[in-house]
C-alpha cells in the first residue's frame, strides 16, 4: 500500500511537469518564421492541445485502478508504474510529432 501511494505521487508530479513540458513545446514554431523552415501548424497545435489531456486521461485511470484495487486488497503498485511509464510514452510521442511538424531548411 505503501509503494502504490508513493508512485502514485510520483505519478501526479510526473503528470504535471509532463503536461506542462506538452504546452512548452508550442514555442519550437517561434522558428516558423525563419526563411526556408516550413512548419504543419495543424499537427503541431493538435500535438500541444491534446498532450496535456492524454497526460490527465492517464493520470485519472491509474488513480482509479489503484484505488478499487487498494480497496479490494489487492497488489495494485504494477499498474501505477503502468501509468508512469505511459505518461513517459505519451510525452516522448508529443515531442517526436512536434519534431515532425517542423522543417528546418537551410
Amino acid at each position: 500500500m505503501v509503494a502504490t501511494i508513493a508512485l502514485l505521487v510520483l505519478l501526479a508530479a510526473e503528470s504535471v511537469v509532463a503536461g506542462g513540458g506538452i504546452v512548452f513545446l508550442s514555442l519550437a514554431f517561434s522558428s516558423c518564421d525563419v526563411p526556408g523552415n516550413t512548419c504543419n501548424e495543424t499537427l503541431g497545435g493538435a500535438v500541444v492541445y491534446t498532450g496535456p489531456v492524454l497526460v490527465a486521461l492517464v493520470l485519472v485511470a491509474t488513480l482509479v485502478v489503484c484505488v478499487l484495487r487498494l480497496v479490494r486488497r489487492r497488489l495494485s503498485w504494477p499498474f501505477a508504474l503502468v501509468g508512469i511509464a505511459a505518461v513517459v510514452a505519451v510525452f516522448f510521442g508529443a515531442i517526436l510529432l512536434v519534431d515532425s511538424a517542423i522543417t528546418h531548411g537551410i
